[in-house]
């Protein structure tokens, strides 16, 4: 169909060149003249040219071509589909670093978070033992001072005891029993007196 195409043109284009080639000369060649039997064997020439070219040149420049376009087409495709994929991955790429960014704000979050859950629980422990220890010093103390208190009332009995053995045994005036009054202060503040 092509080739019959091609050879209707090619007459045409024959035929038309004919009056054109005879307008233009004078006394010219006989190239240039107008001869019915050339232009029919330039014509048949023509035509089985191009129908050997067709039938056995241009199929397969025509079948060379088309594979070539179909080639060109499969690449461009091709790389169309690269190209989406390529997309679609950069964009999973961005997903997972956008993630990774979030889980490390947050587990950094939840890093500041717990730090100060565990200072607050040290703090409230050293708090407690503080607590503690300051409520085992006011315990000892307070024995320490029932203790001397104790330890006080029986010196003081003693005392009293012997100064009572001192009036008892001895049958004193007035001025004797003034003075055994005073040694007996004097004792008692001797033995409240810490020892040097």
């Amino acid at each position: 169909m092509f080739s019959a195409r091609l050879a209707i043109g090619c007459l045409i284009l024959g035929v038309a060149t004919v009056p054109v080639a005879a307008s233009e000369g004078g006394g010219g060649s006989s190239l240039i003249e107008p001869n019915v039997g050339t232009i029919f064997w330039t014509t048949v020439t023509f035509v089985i040219l191009a129908f050997l070219l067709g039938r056995f040149a241009w199929k397969p420049l025509l079948g060379a071509l088309q594979e070539r376009e179909r080639s060109i087409q499969e690449s461009i495709d091709q790389a169309r589909g690269d190209r989406e994929q390529a997309e679609k991955l950069l964009e999973e790429q961005r997903q997972l670093l956008e993630q990774a960014r979030r889980e490390r704000a947050e587990a950094l979050t939840a890093g500041q978070r717990d730090a100060e859950k565990v200072k607050a629980e040290i703090l409230e422990e050293a708090r407690q033992q503080r607590e503690k220890l300051l409520s085992q010093t006011q315990a000892q103390v307070q024995a320490g001072l029932r203790q001397a208190r104790s330890e006080l009332r029986v010196v003081a009995a003693d005392l009293a005891i012997r100064a009572a053995e001192k009036l008892l045994t001895k049958n004193l005036d007035d001025a004797s029993q003034r003075k055994l009054v005073e040694d007996y202060l004097a004792d008692l503040e001797r033995s409240n007196s810490p020892p040097s």
